[in-house]
């Protein structure tokens, strides 16, 4: 006679767009803290969505606030004149796809199409940045480094840090891009 293992159990209430954790999410307007309420706000405004990810962290909306104190402007450009978004957003989709994290290489690649007026561009860095020829030799100089400060730091070189500086970065973007 053989045995089976029993069927695992369902999950209780299957993903929604309105329920989207097993933990309760506030719902957008039981939100008490101005500074979430406003990246919510912003975020619907210029992306059309609010990311299942971002509003499950707003559970705790003290931490989301920190993180996004911390990691929006990473991402974003507020004016120090470094790297523009086009490239942070090739680093971002290039790494998150090294990495294997599914969800940030999708965001990452439709943020960079659409930061690059173009949606299959994002896709077609996010897939190989090497094969994309409209890419800059700055982007894909920018792409490469992080890529092995991700997989291999000790495989950089002084070499790599010359490319970047005869390209036009200076050592503030190009630490940007580490």
């Amino acid at each position: 006679m053989t045995t089976t293992a029993d069927a695992p159990a369902a999950h209780p209430t299957p993903p929604t767009p309105d329920h989207i954790s097993r933990l309760r999410v506030p719902p957008l307007d039981e939100l008490s803290t101005p500074g979430v309420r406003g990246f919510f706000a912003r975020q619907q405004r210029e992306e059309g969505l609010t990311s299942n990810w971002f509003r499950a962290l707003s559970l705790n909306e003290g931490d989301l606030e920190r993180l996004n104190a911390y990691l929006l402007p990473l991402l974003g450009t507020d004016g120090r004149g470094g790297l523009s978004s086009r490239e942070r957003e090739v680093i971002a989709t290039v790494v998150s796809g090294e990495n294997r994290c599914a969800y940030c290489h999708t965001n990452h690649a439709n943020k960079l199409g659409k930061v690059a007026g173009d949606w299959s561009f994002g896709q077609r860095v996010a897939i190989d940045h090497h094969q994309v020829a409209e890419l800059t030799e700055r982007e894909r100089a920018l792409a490469d480094l992080a890529i092995a400060v991700n997989n291999d730091a000790q495989s950089i070189r002084e070499a790599d840090f010359d490319r970047l500086r005869e390209l036009g970065l200076d050592d503030h973007q190009i630490l940007e891009g580490i």
